[in-house]
């Protein structure tokens, strides 16, 4: 398994893979990360925290062209692990990511609450 097999909440502006985005990740055994790219067809970068482990609450906050990742063991008590500006349509894309890390290896993740507010 890859170290960085991991699952999360992602809003992106396209299905593009050059799309801009932000996403909020738990990993396997590397912590967890929010990524974004915030130009398009520009580099994704993350902001990685290490410790946190599956099973862990993860939350991906929009306002306006504000993003913001955060943390959690309980749904409670959040952690922020970063934020970002990122001029992204208003008509961008919710979704839920899950990726193996390595092409062509499926990996699987368990997700048992989501929640969408707003617009």
């Amino acid at each position: 398994m890859n170290v960085w097999s991991k699952v999360g909440v992602m809003i992106r502006e396209s299905l593009a893979a050059n799309s801009t985005h932000a996403m909020m990740i738990i990993s396997s055994t590397s912590g967890a990360a929010f990524q974004r790219r915030v130009t398009t067809g520009g580099n994704s970068t993350g902001t990685t925290v290490t410790g946190p482990a599956a099973p862990y609450w993860v939350r991906l906050v929009r306002t306006g062209n504000s993003f913001s990742g955060s943390v959690s063991t309980d749904g409670a008590n959040w952690t922020l692990v970063g934020s970002v500006t990122i001029n992204m349509s208003s008509n961008a894309l919710i979704g839920l990511a899950i990726t193996s890390h390595s092409p062509g290896v499926l990996c699987t993740g368990t997700i048992d609450s989501v929640t969408k507010t707003g617009n």
